[in-house]
């Protein structure tokens, strides 16, 4: 082989490495800092495909070299390792154990209810000793409540499975709220 070929091989596996781990550190630096999941995904496999390409162009050299076999697995590395990632999170959601979680307001009035399940908030309005039922696998589980006079005593209670978790009773507002680390 000539040895401006040489030169031509060995740049474009120093190219392939290079980019395999800009792709691995965009990827990584997007995790840790929430960038769309777009982005991180798309960037890197896109760039782990160029490195990919780079690294099977540049198998050519005639001697056994480590080098070639590195190009390619860093390659390999940087479109895999989004798609893995991403996959795991969903597969773990998937199969986070779930529970069936029954929140309960007593007032003697109607209340104003915020129901908190994980990051999400529901308002409503609700009439004395309503029930709502949560099938959730979520870390966070409350229920507050709030009446229009001050006065007025409200009960909240949060069972799962029939056991009791949190109650309170208080004038006025009252809040419960369980996390699966209370156990």
């Amino acid at each position: 082989m000539t040895e401006g070929r040489t030169l031509a091989v060995s740049r474009m596996r120093v190219a392939s490495m290079a980019l395999s781990v800009a792709a691995l550190a965009f990827f990584a630096v997007g995790m840790l800092l929430s960038w769309s999941r777009v982005a991180v995904l798309t960037v890197p496999v896109v760039i782990g495909a160029v490195a990919l390409v780079l690294a099977v162009r540049a198998r050519g050299v005639a001697a056994p070299r480590f080098g070639r076999i590195i190009a390619i697995v860093l390659s390999a590395l940087a479109i895999v390792a989004p798609a893995v990632t991403i996959g795991a999170v969903l597969l773990g959601g998937a199969l986070a154990p779930s529970a069936t979680y029954t929140l309960t307001v007593d007032s003697p009035e109607p209340v104003n209810v915020v129901i908190r399940e994980g990051a999400d908030r529901t308002n409503e309005k609700w009439d004395s000793g309503e029930t709502i039922t949560l099938d959730s696998s979520a870390t966070v589980i409350g229920i507050g409540a709030q009446a229009s006079t001050p006065t007025t005593v409200i009960s909240c209670e949060i069972r799962r499975d029939g056991n009791i978790l949190v109650s309170d009773e208080r004038a006025g507002s009252v809040d419960c709220s369980f996390t699966g680390r209370d156990e």
